[in-house]
């Protein structure tokens, strides 16, 4: 054998080491584990899927089918238990660089508020996310068509209506199908039918998780319908009173008689258990969002009915509409270590493919624009249709048109105190602001 033929294996055989060396580097370069925060019934975890190992619920699976299908990444998943107070976590987490890689916070000014420590994604979301998905505008920066993009909306249109008990609201010798009340004078009337038949006509928990869900969900469509969201938004920014807004103050009246009247439980602002105690029939009416619908028909069957906010100005510009759109978004950090990849699970998670297995566990009106019905296999006349047919006509969720620091942090504790009587209308809207940042 000549030496310059040894020479040859030899650097041949060098090459091949080097190679394999570098392939070797180069895998464990594409290795990524993502963290990603997801919070719970009203993003992407079924309002009951938490009684269940982990492994089997709905976003623990998509994480799985994204792993298989991008080899070397890895997501791990954390549930915060508050996500109220998960916005101000993930401010101190990307400041002290420990973030998580995506976290599922609010839209609107839950996170333009914190524009500073959310990377933009204008230069990584795909075109045909674009075109493919609506609702970009609730975390587009100041709801501005052309503002900075600072995350994903979290896969569903989450809509506000109420569930009601149907053999309830029968045996009050009410008929919400065939005549649902559209005024206020008319929901009065009905609720106080509802009590004269002994059962609570609305179940509510007015500050589980410091959140006031019937003020929430429900009574700021009235303060929309009366105000209006431009209104809202200058009243936020310290350009008018919240205590000169007289919508405001109607809704919040009007909230308080809701109390008085008795049609509220009379422990809503300690309670924690309302959807539990409709689903025991022990209530005819509670507000909600689709993602609880699935649990609740399980348990209630056809008894199970939707119930649009009634109108408390019919000569409004919104109107025959509710509350809703995208409330919860997908962000990352600006100091994230994986954005491309970030972006590539946020938008797998937004897919038309991973939204029509979601709807095995959550049944919500989607944020695509290429699914059908026929490709859901909603029947005509169900509850989830039903919604449906509103999901596109929403007003944007006027809670989160407030900022936190500021008018969100009275807004959501002490919504409760309003309808109890420990606090007036009047001192709520003085208290708001005096919380607009100066």
């Amino acid at each position: 054998m000549s030496r310059t033929y040894l020479l040859v294996t030899f650097l041949l055989l060098a090459a091949f080491g080097l190679a394999f060396a570098g392939g070797g580097q180069e895998a464990q370069k594409e290795a990524v584990k993502l963290t990603v925060w997801i919070h719970g019934a009203d993003s992407f975890i079924g309002p009951n899927e938490q009684q269940k190992p982990q492994g089997e619920w709905y976003i623990a699976q998509a994480f799985q089918r994204f792993e298989q299908a991008n080899p070397g990444v890895s997501v791990e998943l954390v549930v915060p238990p508050d996500q109220t107070a998960s916005h101000q976590n993930f401010n101190t987490a990307v400041l002290a660089g420990n973030a998580p890689d995506v976290a599922n916070l609010w839209t609107g000014q839950p996170i333009y508020t914190r524009k500073d420590v959310i990377m933009p994604i204008d230069d990584l979301v795909p075109a045909a996310d674009l075109k493919g998905i609506w609702g970009w505008e609730s975390v587009r920066y100041n709801f501005d068509p052309k503002g900075t993009l600072l995350g994903y909306p979290a896969g569903q249109n989450q809509i506000c209506f109420m569930m009601y008990n149907k053999a309830i609201v029968k045996k009050a010798g009410l008929d919400f199908e065939a005549a649902p009340p559209k005024t206020i004078k008319d929901f009065d009337a009905a609720l106080a039918k509802i009590k004269a038949s002994g059962k609570t006509p609305i179940l509510v928990d007015e500050a589980a998780q410091g959140v006031p869900w019937f003020m929430a969900w429900v009574a700021d469509y009235w303060w929309a319908q009366l105000t209006g969201n431009a209104q809202i938004i200058e009243q936020d920014a310290g350009k008018k009173k919240f205590a000169d807004d007289k919508g405001l103050l109607a809704m919040l009246a009007y909230y308080r008689s809701l109390y008085t009247n008795g049609y509220f439980r009379p422990d809503l602002s300690t309670s924690n258990d309302s959807f539990s105690q409709f689903l025991q029939g022990n209530g005819a009416i509670w507000p909600a969002v689709p993602s609880f619908l699935a649990d609740a028909e399980k348990t209630l069957g056809a008894d199970v009915g939707v119930l649009l906010p009634p109108e408390f100005d019919a000569s409004s510009k919104i109107r025959n509409s509710t509350i809703g759109g995208p409330g919860q978004s997908l962000v990352m950090p600006k100091n994230g270590k994986n954005p491309k990849v970030a972006v590539k699970l946020m938008s797998f998670l937004n897919s038309k493919a991973e939204y029509l297995e979601s709807q095995k566990v959550n049944t919500y009106p989607t944020v695509r624009t290429d699914v059908t019905i026929q490709e859901l296999g909603w029947k005509p006349a169900s509850n989830i249709a039903k919604l449906g047919k509103v999901a596109n006509t929403y007003n944007f969720w006027v809670d989160n048109l407030l900022r936190s620091p500021g008018p969100a942090d009275v807004f959501y504790p002490q919504g409760a105190l309003v309808a109890v009587g420990k606090m007036t209308p009047l001192q709520f809207a003085q208290e708001m602001d005096k919380s607009v940042p100066k």
